[in-house]
């Protein structure tokens, strides 16, 4: 009797650590700052007053929140057909047998392994106006070097370019598990019936490896929403807000201006645009993705 019962509550003893870790980091501050949202909390003062929505109508007449919203819109729309084609590219050349591949699959993931501050400050020297290597490529073929970080119409670009680069290299790899795993029995059949590259590609690979590219969709979509390190540490949101996005102009509202309750606010409408747009990846890219095995 006494076994029995270990047995049923042995698995909930073990995930108990995991849950009060997940209550104590994630979940309850989630609560708190939905609470938050609806005060005038200053982080300067234990005192705060209810508000109500005073907050969220406060968002609809916000002229920089509107601009982050967008910023961060256009950041994602850039980022993740960049993620998507150019992870699925290499991964694709990474598969094949050749010499030398190891050492090609360590350094395209050497960037996903590099701290974005790290990168960041990378690409600052890459971008710079003078010294930077891009204007050195560019001043080759006649081209004027440019200000690319501080152009109204180059920075936000320049910040996509190097998030591609860095998210690259992860989701190659997630790509790369995904080709090995797809049988050879699927191809040779192809071959039989005549088919060539392109549509064993386009009718055996993609197919495939549509529950991996809903996953890597999904999770670019979150890391594209949050992005905020190298927008900090490249532009501070500039120049003319170009490159403020939602989580940078959160931060600024409750580090710089100390208006907690109202960064909760857009916390939470940040939370909800994730939770929407990944119920809209699931709904349109899940459509006819089966994980049962092959």
């Amino acid at each position: 009797m006494w076994y029995k019962i270990q047995r049923k509550i042995a698995p909930y003893v073990f995930i108990l650590p995991g849950v009060l870790f997940y209550l104590m980091v994630t979940f309850i501050p989630a609560i708190i700052g939905v609470g938050l949202s609806f005060t005038n909390w200053s982080i300067i003062t234990p005192k705060f007053r209810w508000v109500g929505l005073r907050n969220y109508e406060r968002l609809l007449t916000d002229e920089l929140f509107k601009v982050s919203l967008i910023n961060t819109f256009r950041y994602a729309i850039w980022l993740i057909p960049g993620v998507i084609i150019f992870s699925l590219l290499l991964a694709l050349l990474l598969n094949s047998k050749v010499r030398g591949i190891t050492f090609f699959r360590t350094i395209y993931y050497l960037p996903m392994v590099t701290p974005i501050a790290v990168a960041s400050v990378i690409w600052m020297w890459i971008y710079d106006r003078r010294t930077g290597v891009l204007n050195y490529i560019i001043g080759l073929f006649g081209m004027a070097p440019r200000n690319w970080l501080n152009d109204i119409n180059t920075a936000l670009g320049s910040i996509v370019v190097m998030g591609i680069w860095l998210a690259v290299g992860g989701n190659m790899i997630i790509y790369l598990a995904a080709l090995q795993g797809i049988s050879r029995s699927y191809y040779e059949a192809a071959e039989i019936d005549g088919a060539g590259g392109w549509q064993k590609f386009r009718f055996i690979t993609l197919p495939l490896l549509r529950p991996t590219t809903l996953f890597i969709v999904i999770t670019t979509t979150m890391g594209a929403l949050r992005a905020f390190a190298q927008m900090n540490i490249m532009t501070q949101g500039g120049p003319l807000n170009s490159t403020t996005t939602i989580v940078f102009y959160i931060f600024q509202t409750a580090f710089t201006d100390l208006r907690m309750g109202y960064a909760a606010a857009m916390s939470v409408i940040l939370f909800l645009i994730t939770l929407v747009l990944t119920f809209i990846d699931w709904k349109f890219l899940g459509k006819g993705v089966n994980y049962d095995a092959e």
